[in-house]
């Protein structure tokens, strides 16, 4: 039974509704409260119910012990994998994710901006505030936020948009002060985008590039950014919201990989090609496959910087993993590690299935990155010839009930 808001050691009175094997309950009367309770700091998490976190209301080690014991209960009852508790790598609980994503939804001549009530997925509220949000995120959202008026520009023509809030990798540095990128994603016209790039960069100079995804790009126009330049490729990039633990995940997995001795890796769903390119100054030949246009113009771009003996050890193939891994031939046919860093919904069955009966025995190790346990776990349901030799998971996304987990495979002894 699945009760949000709930904490171990709470008294409640529930209303519940079955669902086939599990049922899910709402809080009509909390009893007792568990000693691991706190009060949320976001006004947003109570009086609007938001969904953006699941668990403010646990102190932070509860916090860790939920998310491992996720990662442990999703192992054993979804992959038929025993494990221990898996060690935890912790991270700064508040102010860390560089993106904020918004819906917005038309409202009378204007438009609100928000996000969705964890019981509701059908409405939004304004969103003023957001604790896990890097505070130059939630400063430029309250900049813009008036210009969702009906006197400002105006946006694509849609019932409803989403609105991303990205920190710029050049507002990382050593007390650089950050930049942002806006991306709207949806809408099939947009006469007025130019209009409202000026009047939002006006409302607040972090703003650097404003770009727009519509919903069906026009012939010719593959992302249909409004603006082109140094820097757009990465801003429509995927990148991972939580810098610092990315750097730390990161770390572990090229010392995993690096352990191996590999000569030739495969790094599958390689995003802008950061652990691509450090396997490269380390000697290493990779093949980085990434489906995302722009993740693979960022990974050649990035490569190409750091120098031609690097470029020329990375081979960056801009589609599906799960139709590149069966076309590798010649001296990229028998890598000896296969990292994978999939989205939420895990590896397509072909890439499983390739592991499994049809890569070379070259590969001797699999260094799978996953954001969700459940569908870890299903993917290592399907791969019985290999055992779990390390699992540790990664503090990402604190506040919530998400959780980064890396996991090491190696082949089973004949």
């Amino acid at each position: 039974m699945f009760v949000p808001r709930t904490a171990p050691g709470d008294v409640a009175q529930i209303a519940y509704t079955t669902h086939g094997r599990h049922a899910r309950g709402r809080v009509l009367q909390l009893l007792e409260a568990s000693p691991l309770r706190v009060a949320p700091r976001c006004r947003h998490y109570e009086a609007d119910r938001c969904g953006g976190c699941q668990l403010q209301h646990l102190e932070a080690s509860a916090q860790r012990r939920v998310r491992q014991e996720i990662v442990q209960d999703s192992l054993r009852r979804i992959g038929g994998r025993e494990i221990p508790l898996p060690a935890i790598a912790s991270a700064a609980p508040w102010g860390y994710r560089g993106r904020l994503t918004l819906t917005l939804q038309r409202r009378g001549t204007g438009w609100v901006g928000g996000l969705h009530p964890h019981d509701d997925p059908t409405r939004i509220f304004p969103l003023e505030e957001c604790a896990i949000a890097h505070p130059a995120l939630v400063t430029v959202w309250g900049a813009i936020r008036p210009l969702l008026h009906a006197n400002t520009p105006a946006l694509p023509d849609a019932a409803s948009l989403r609105l991303s809030v990205r920190l710029d990798d050049a507002g990382a540095g050593l007390g650089a002060e950050p930049t942002v990128s806006l991306v709207i994603t949806g809408g099939r016209t947009w006469g007025a985008r130019e209009s409202w790039a000026e009047a939002v960069r006006h409302a607040d100079g972090r703003i650097r590039h404003v770009l727009w995804t519509p919903e069906t790009p026009p012939a010719g126009l593959a992302g249909a950014a409004s603006e082109t330049g140094p820097g757009a490729k990465e801003a429509m990039a995927f990148a991972q919201v939580n810098a610092g633990v990315a750097d730390t995940l990161r770390t572990f997995v090229f010392g995993e990989v690096m352990a191996m001795t590999p000569r030739l890796v495969i790094d599958g769903y390689a995003g802008t090609g950061r652990l691509a390119t450090q396997l490269a100054e380390a000697g290493v030949n990779v093949v980085a496959i990434e489906a995302d246009a722009a993740g693979a113009a960022a990974g050649e771009a990035r490569a190409r910087a750091a120098g031609s003996a690097v470029a020329t050890r990375v081979r960056v193939v801009c589609d599906l993993v799960e139709r590149a891994l069966l076309r590798l031939e010649g001296p990229v046919a028998h890598p000896e590690v296969v990292v994978l860093n999939p989205p939420r919904r895990g590896v397509d069955v072909v890439v499983t299935r390739w592991l499994e009966h049809e890569a070379p025995r070259s590969v001797r190790a699999v260094v799978y990155v996953s954001c969700d346990p459940g569908t870890l776990a299903r993917d290592l349901a399907r791969l019985p010839s290999w055992r779990v030799a390390a699992v540790q998971c990664f503090d990402m996304f604190p506040q919530t009930a998400h959780v980064e987990t890396v996991c090491v495979l190696r082949r089973e002894s004949p």
